[in-house]
């Protein structure tokens, strides 16, 4: 991080606007991912990728629905990971479709 940045940060907290350097990087972060939303999607792309989140995690994270964060993994040729067994998988489909 430059040196400006730093002293940015400092001087936010020293003034009292945030209590923590923490607390100023995560609020960047924030207005960062509201301002590109595509990033939203390609860091919930990346969690799901490498199994720190459920596929409807990640879509929740990028903002989209299910069916939409679905098809953007098909178009870039990402599997979508099955997991459970076949039993666990009925119970899921009966609790949310009361099936």
């Amino acid at each position: 991080m430059s040196s400006a940045i730093e002293k940015e940060i400092d001087s936010l907290v020293g003034m009292g606007y945030y209590e923590t350097e923490g607390g100023v990087i995560a609020d960047a972060v924030r207005a960062l991912l509201e301002k590109k939303p595509e990033l939203r999607r390609e860091i919930a792309i990346y969690l799901y990728k490498n199994g720190e989140v459920s596929l409807w995690k990640a879509s929740e994270i990028a903002r989209m629905n299910l069916e939409e964060f679905r098809e953007v993994l098909s178009r870039r040729g990402i599997k979508i990971k099955v997991s459970g067994t076949k039993e666990e998988s009925d119970k899921r489909l009966k609790e949310v479709f009361d099936v």
